[in-house]
């Protein structure tokens, strides 16, 4: 069985495998499963996708989330808990700097922090652009919420929507930042089944997002000293 995180890495990077669709006879896409059965290919409405909620709550880390990664692009940061996450950062993807996974079951649970180095305007932007190269990849997609939240003193908006991958339905819940530099987006996904009893540890997750100077990456060049000269 592969494991989680590459299936996810699959949509991130839209190399999804489509499965068979067809048009109903009102002209909208549906999606035909395996098992006979059907489904909408999208069945967000509109003003789901128009609508950000903001969220009042002042959400902040852990008291176990101590530990903190940096990245390497952007002045931002991550604490998590390393009794619950194992960190990689030997990732499938140019834009992915970390990798986690539950240390206890690889399978079950996973998250990435990824970063690019493009301007974006406004968080708005960047839930659409998010959204709309998901739906244009994926077999099904469904827009569970989006708001706007504050968390460690960062803006950013949180975004929760379920994609469907080769038959296998994955629910994603992510926060998504942007400065001058260019955009963050930490997220957490499981099997769509068995989100909701793994969604305290992914959001504990997501909440670790925090300012941070980011990493100075130093090249090391070793020199040897000559050899004396012959007599």
């Amino acid at each position: 069985m592969k494991k989680l995180y590459t299936l996810a890495f699959l949509l991130i990077n839209m190399l999804v495998f489509s499965q068979t669709k067809a048009l109903t006879e009102d002209g909208k896409d549906v999606l035909l499963l395996d098992n006979g059965t059907w489904r909408y290919v999208n069945i967000t409405d509109s003003l789901a996708l128009q609508t950000i909620k903001t969220n009042p709550t002042l959400f902040a880390k852990s008291k176990a989330s101590t530990f903190q990664i940096k990245s390497k692009k952007l002045d931002i940061g991550l604490y998590l808990n390393t009794k619950i996450w194992r960190i990689s950062t030997q990732t499938k993807s140019p834009f992915t700097e970390y990798v986690f996974n539950d240390v206890h079951d690889e399978n079950a649970v996973g998250a990435f922090m990824m970063t690019e180095k493009v301007q974006i305007p406004t968080l708005k932007n960047l839930k659409d652009i998010i959204l709309t190269g998901v739906q244009n990849k994926v077999d099904y997609f469904r827009l569970k919420e989006s708001e706007y939240r504050t968390v460690n003193g960062l803006n950013v908006i949180y975004i929760r929507y379920i994609a469907n991958i080769k038959g296998l339905d994955f629910e994603y819940a992510g926060y998504y930042y942007i400065d001058n530099s260019g955009y963050c987006g930490v997220v957490g996904f499981s099997t769509q089944q068995n989100f909701e009893s793994n969604f305290p540890v992914i959001l504990d997750l997501l909440n670790g997002l925090s300012p941070a100077k980011r990493q100075v990456v130093t090249e090391v060049i070793e020199y040897s000293s000559p050899p004396p000269p012959m007599k």
